[in-house]
């Protein structure tokens, strides 16, 4: 009898054995599967979260090449308009450069024509500065034929020379030089009504006479009042008036 409960005890405790060490195993298999499962879901998020993560980058960078093509269109809109704004304005400029051209085409003609009309009234002028007038013409009939001087300066020019001509007629003057008989005078010009002169002892007169063409001599007494009207224009005396070969008397001022 004891025998017996002693092989049924062993055979109990075998089993008990066995059964304990089949439930180890397959804790053992279980808790392998279940960290296999989590490593497993743990690489899977991590390739989860690069994922997230390469979109969000490639939403960022689509967002800003968006953003670059959007201010590249701004910036072509606007160099489009600024092309046409500088078409147009190249377009007025050669439009005013050809009216230019055309203009300069009418001033040259003009502007001899003016020279030839100036150096025709100097001939017929009374022959006061002659040397200095007729090379002021030749002197701006050079600066015509000058490729490096502008139309606008050589206009200003031709103007300047007439209204030179022109004080000329407003202003009495006493400059010495040499007359017809290669003698010294004084000579005396007063506007365009007269020109006279007065050698240098003071003791002999003469005047243009327009109409003819020529000196005529004066009586000695006009001597005085010439050297006087001399000393006037050069302000080496207070004006007054004096008595000169004219219809009135002039007042020297």
């Amino acid at each position: 009898m004891n025998n017996r409960f002693l092989i049924l005890g062993s055979a109990f405790a075998l089993f008990m054995a066995a059964s304990t060490g089949n439930a180890t195993n397959e804790l053992n298999n279980t808790m392998d599967a279940a960290r296999a499962n989590q490593e497993e879901g743990a690489a899977s998020q991590k390739k989860i979260d690069a994922l997230y993560e390469q979109k969000r980058i490639a939403l960022q960078d689509m967002r800003i090449t968006q953003t670059e093509i959007d201010q590249l269109n701004v910036y072509n809109r606007q160099l489009r308009e600024i092309i046409v704004n500088q078409n147009n304005q190249i377009a007025s400029l050669n439009k005013q450069i050809e009216d230019i051209e055309k203009t300069q085409e009418g001033i040259m003609p003009l502007m001899e024509r003016m020279l030839n009309g100036l150096e025709a009234f100097v001939s017929l002028d009374i022959p006061f500065l002659l040397e200095e007038r007729e090379q002021r013409i030749a002197n701006l009939r050079s600066l015509l034929l000058a490729s490096d001087v502008t139309v606008s300066e050589k206009f200003r020019r031709v103007l300047e020379a007439y209204q030179i001509e022109i004080e000329y007629g407003r202003t009495i003057e006493a400059y010495r030089g040499e007359n017809d008989l290669a003698e010294t005078v004084d000579y005396l010009r007063i506007g365009r009504n007269a020109l006279l002169t007065v050698s240098l002892d003071g003791e002999r007169a003469r005047a243009w006479n327009a109409k003819q063409k020529k000196w005529d001599d004066l009586d000695s007494g006009y001597a005085r009042s010439i050297t006087k009207g001399v000393q006037i224009a050069r302000k080496q005396s207070a004006p007054s008036l004096l008595e000169l070969p004219l219809p009135t008397l002039v007042e020297m001022k």
